[in-house]
């Protein structure tokens, strides 16, 4: 990876920019286009939103709605409409940071610029540029993995053409993981550029701002989505696998270690902070991997450091060995250090016990994989479309597209190329005429007596004689055309810096290892003297006067007179350097070189095997590497779960068209790209123009037609303000938001509390006796209940019907009838059926002294 210049890092911005206005616009017409939202009234706006991206806008609409953010603010610290009765900092319990910033900004836009700005349309306009974020860090990232522009644009168009399998902003646009991924690529391209940049450089610099960025970026994603937490624990145990099998030095390795590790302990510190104290953070496996990593890191540092000091030479397999075998043992160590801090901090009231986010994953994890039930909430999670396995279908269509048709046409050309060359190899060459020959031959002599600056008579030199007569034999293959020998030699120069940089980087690697081995020698001997008795009148020795060793920088620039510059020439590929002829002594100065010129190539071939790669070995470059790695995890993960696939599918479009172009085009790159179109073009109409015609124009897209319209109307007309309600976790945010009444449940069932509360509503369809549901519901001081009448049906029909999942958790009750079938068809003391559409149904409860003087038809909600 080399250094890229400033109108390099222009153009990309340029591209990127330009890729990012594009896809903002280009999500906001779909989204337009399948909504129809600049025609619908407020009401039917929000009733758009469902699960907790309605809860999440309605701590956004508090925000916007006040007098100022500051008032909004302090409102959230207190909030008791959303678990009722009870007061939840909404600050600290849930991941709001995407509606902090985007209210704040939106009091500055309407205080500043522009009055009549809507909140609604704001918002989404902050969500569409978020999602601009990630196609521009998408381009980048593959442009660094591919080191060609045509990377970053192949993927940028792979993500727009298989749109469908991304995280879908147009279809959820307020759902946590489209505010959260964008800080997540972010920080895994910024974790690429270290890494290549320590490899270019073999030097760490700019660690404070490295340290920053990071934590930064880390701390901006745990504050907007509960899973980033998972997502950086892998990225955490794949930089410390590829770590320990580096071989980049020690030193470098535990000083770039030890600052990732830090980033990510920092950026937990500043989510915690933001977040008034979220113990959830700190009970999260980041935090003890991260720990860990860094208490291996100062071990080694320590470790590295007391070898110094008492003068041992430094075993690099020694301290990979140390590592793989205290890894475990560390991540044990961090975790009940971790369990421990937080039972005192808990025991002395600073935080409290979270409400059990993590034991919620490993059961969805459990049943997906082991098939056993685990629980109500999990299995009814599992349940959720969102959480489903992805179709095989679908994953063959995007298999066939991204992997098969590039490969076969690879395939196709590398055929190609071989028979070509078979062909050409057997085919007889057209002679060419003896005067053609000769002319082309002394072409080739002038040009080589002018490049090499050697005379007629120096051409006796056995090992000018060789050089000229590898170009005699380049020319016999061009079929002693000249044109084609000039076309042949430049692009064996043009393949010359990146070996003669490797070996540039290798002869100063060598410098300053033989300088730490005179000086460390030196010390040695300087101590001995101390201890052994002399004269005190003897002389330094010549290793004593020896100057200190430059520093690396200095290094660099090197006369052309030098030994570096020497090898330099030495190296060329172009020019074949012939070895000691048996009747030339060994120390025999040759035509045009020095004996240490002769050497030095044989030497330095031997030293090439125990020195650190370097950036032309690129596709085992840690950053891909990790790059690769990473990808292969969001694949495992999303295979299990449809919502989460869009992360093995991002990587993956940076991934795509790098592989090939490292392995098997490294050198011919105008053959990758070539390629490379016209697999574009192939998979541009089918799929790509079919998926794309898809989004705009949808076939098989219908909006909600559950009438929730009308329910939510007929809540606002027909009940009391502080009425307090229950439900669906599908729709009960969206009455939340739309009526502002009190529910005593929402969609987050990850929090523990939460979802023995939902239990209890979901109880209603059951075949529990009305008793035993009153009491659970009386519990939670519920007054109305809403039902779904599409589960009250008393049939099992599939494994996630609900009361399939009852009969499931409760086997000796499959003998009665479903509680809310028999509600909805007969009088239930404590119960009665208010509303109902084709879809939903509401239930008013009552306790027993207030049902007995109840008349049936006194009741005014019977008249909608």
């Amino acid at each position: 990876m080399r250094e890229p210049n400033l109108y390099v890092i222009l153009s990309h911005a340029l591209i990127g920019s330009g890729f990012f206005f594009l896809y903002v616009q280009h999500v906001r017409v779909i989204f337009e286009t399948r909504t129809n939202i600049q025609q619908l009234n407020q009401l039917e706006r929000e009733a758009l939103l469902r699960r907790e991206d309605a809860l999440y806008y309605a701590f956004y609409k508090r925000l916007a709605d006040g007098p100022d953010f500051w008032h909004g603010y302090e409102q959230l610290k207190n909030v008791t409409d959303i678990e009722y009765p009870n007061s939840v900092n909404v600050l600290q319990r849930f991941y709001v940071l995407p509606e902090l910033v985007t209210a704040y900004f939106f009091h500055v836009v309407r205080s500043g610029f522009n009055p009549m700005v809507q909140p609604m349309q704001f918002y989404l306009e902050f969500v569409w540029l978020m999602g601009g974020v990630t196609l521009l860090v998408l381009y980048l990232y593959g442009t660094l993995l591919s080191e060609n522009v045509f990377g970053g644009i192949y993927g940028v168009i792979s993500y727009l053409m298989f749109h469908s399998f991304v995280a879908k902003i147009y279809e959820r646009p307020l759902a946590r993981e489209n505010f959260a991924f964008p800080f997540i690529f972010l920080q895994m391209f910024y974790l690429c550029i270290c890494i290549g940049r320590i490899i270019h450089r073999q030097r760490h610099t700019s660690r404070l701002f490295m340290i920053f960025a990071m934590s930064l970026f880390t701390a901006c994603a745990l504050l907007s989505w509960q899973f980033s937490t998972f997502i950086f624990t892998t990225q955490i145990l794949i930089v410390m696998t590829s770590w320990n099998v580096s071989a980049l030095p020690t030193g470098l390795a535990n000083a770039f270690a030890l600052d990732y590790s830090l980033s990510h302990l920092l950026g937990h510190a500043l989510a915690f902070v933001m977040s008034h104290g979220n113990s959830q953070l700190l009970f999260t496996w980041q935090l003890s991997v991260s720990l860990s990593l860094f208490l291996i890191t100062m071990v080694r540092q320590l470790r590295q450091v007391r070898s110094r000091r008492l003068g041992h030479a430094h075993d690099p397999l020694q301290g990979d060995y140390f590592s793989l075998k205290f890894i475990l043992l560390a991540q044990l160590f961090a975790s009940s250090m971790q369990t421990k801090l937080l039972e005192l901090l808990s025991r002395a009231g600073v935080v409290s016990v979270p409400d059990g986010a993590h034991t919620h994953y490993c059961d969805l994890w459990a049943h997906w994989a082991l098939q056993v039930n685990v629980g109500f909430v999990a299995q009814l999670s599992a349940c959720n479309p969102l959480y489903e396995r992805i179709a095989w279908s679908e994953l063959w269509q995007l298999v066939k597209t991204m992997i098969v048709k590039p490969y076969c046409m690879y395939g196709v050309v590398m055929l190609a190329m071989f028979f070509r060359r078979w062909r050409k190899s057997g085919a007889p060459a057209t002679a060419a005429s003896e005067e053609q020959r000769e002319r082309a031959r002394n072409y080739v002599l002038e040009d080589f007596l002018e490049e090499h600056r050697v005379s007629m008579g120096d051409m006796s030199n056995r090992q000018t004689e060789q050089q000229l007569q590898q170009c005699f034999r380049l020319l016999e293959s061009c079929d002693h055309d000249y044109e084609r020998y000039k076309r042949a030699q430049a692009r064996l120069r043009k393949e010359q810096p990146p070996a003669r940089d490797d070996f540039m980087q290798d002869i100063r690697r060598l410098r300053a290892q033989i300088h730490r081995n005179s000086d460390k020698q030196r010390k040695e001997r300087a101590q001995g003297s101390k201890e052994a008795p002399g004269d005190g009148n003897s002389l330094p020795s010549e290793e004593d006067k020896r100057p200190e060793p430059q520093d690396e920088e200095e290094e660099e620039e090197q006369e052309p007179g030098s030994p570096e510059a020497e090898a330099e020439s030495a190296t060329d590929p172009t020019e074949t350097q012939p070895s000691t002829s048996p009747g030339q002594e060994e120390g025999e100065p040759s035509a045009g070189s020095s004996s240490s010129g002769k050497r030095r190539p044989k030497r330095s071939s031997s030293r090439r095997s125990s020195v650190v790669p370097t950036a032309n070995a690129q596709i085992l470059n840690l950053h891909y590497m990790y790059s690769f790695l990473q990808m292969l995890v969001f694949t495992v993960i999303g295979l299990a779960v449809r919502k989460l696939f869009f992360l093995s599918f991002t990587q993956g479009c940076v991934i795509a068209p790098t592989v090939c172009s490292k392995v098997w085009y490294h050198r011919q790159r105008n053959i990758f790209w070539s390629v490379s179109l016209a697999v574009f073009l192939l998979s541009m109409f089918d799929p790509g123009m079919v998926n794309i015609r898809e989004e705009y124009f949808p076939t098989r897209y219908t909006q909600s037609g559950d009438d929730l319209d009308s329910m939510l109307e007929w809540i606002k007309l027909n009940t009391e303000r502080d009425a307090v309600f229950a439900g669906p976790v599908e729709i009960i945010g969206t009455v939340h938001l739309t009526t502002k009444r009190p529910i005593v449940n929402h969609a987050h069932l990850e929090m523990r509390q939460m979802a023995d509360r939902t239990e209890h509503v979901y109880s209603v369809y059951s075949r529990q006796q009305s008793s035993d549901i009153y009491n659970q519901c009386a519990q939670l001081k519920i007054q109305y209940l809403i039902i779904s009448l599409d589960e009250c049906t008393n049939e099992v029909r599939d494994d996630c019907d609900l009361l399939s999942i009852w009969d499931d958790k409760q086997p000796a009750y499959q003998k009665y009838p479903q509680f809310c079938h028999e509600l909805l068809h007969k009088n239930v003391p404590s119960f009665l059926k208010v509303y109902a559409n084709d879809h939903y149904g509401i239930i008013k409860m009552f306790s027993q002294s207030v049902q007995i003087n109840l008349k049936h038809n006194k009741m005014p909600e019977m008249s909608i």
